[in-house]
């Protein structure tokens, strides 16, 4: 776990990525395995982000902004893509990709809303919330 205080501003940042056997355990460089395709965007107070990808090909874009957002996001198979975007305060995403070619964008527009999205298989889905306090649970198969 990485914590950055940068002008005030407190950020956690958990990744993990496990490489698969055959392509890149084998490959013998110390560089990040290709799993890890992310890009992390953070600014405000508090906010968290805890990345997981297993798997190959799988691609990760996450951005907050405000304070006290949280995206627990979970990659396991090959070539998922997640896109992740929060601005306002204490919003909250969980988002399980399990299986191939999953995509989701989740955007949250305000204070305390809660999106928990489940993918297994190959599924895609999109969701635009603009309030406060709104939640949704969706599971695809």
């Amino acid at each position: 776990m990485s914590v950055v205080n940068r002008m005030g501003a407190t950020i956690a940042l958990i990744l993990i990525s496990v490489a698969s056997q055959a392509t890149e355990l084998d490959s013998g460089l110390n560089a990040l395995p290709i799993t890890l395709q992310t890009l992390l965007e953070s600014s405000g107070r508090e906010n968290a982000i805890k990345l997981t990808q297993l798997g190959v090909l799988n691609h990760a874009y996450l951005n907050q902004s405000g304070e006290g957002n949280i995206t627990n996001l979970l990659q396991v198979g090959s070539g998922n893509q997640a896109q992740v975007m929060q601005y306002g305060q204490d919003n909250e995403v969980e988002l399980l990709q399990a299986g191939f070619d999953n995509q989701a964008n989740i955007t949250q527009i305000g204070n305390e809303n809660v999106v928990q999205l489940n993918q297994l298989g190959s599924a895609n889905f999109s969701i635009e919330q603009i309030a406060d306090g709104a939640a949704i649970t969706i599971t695809q198969y």
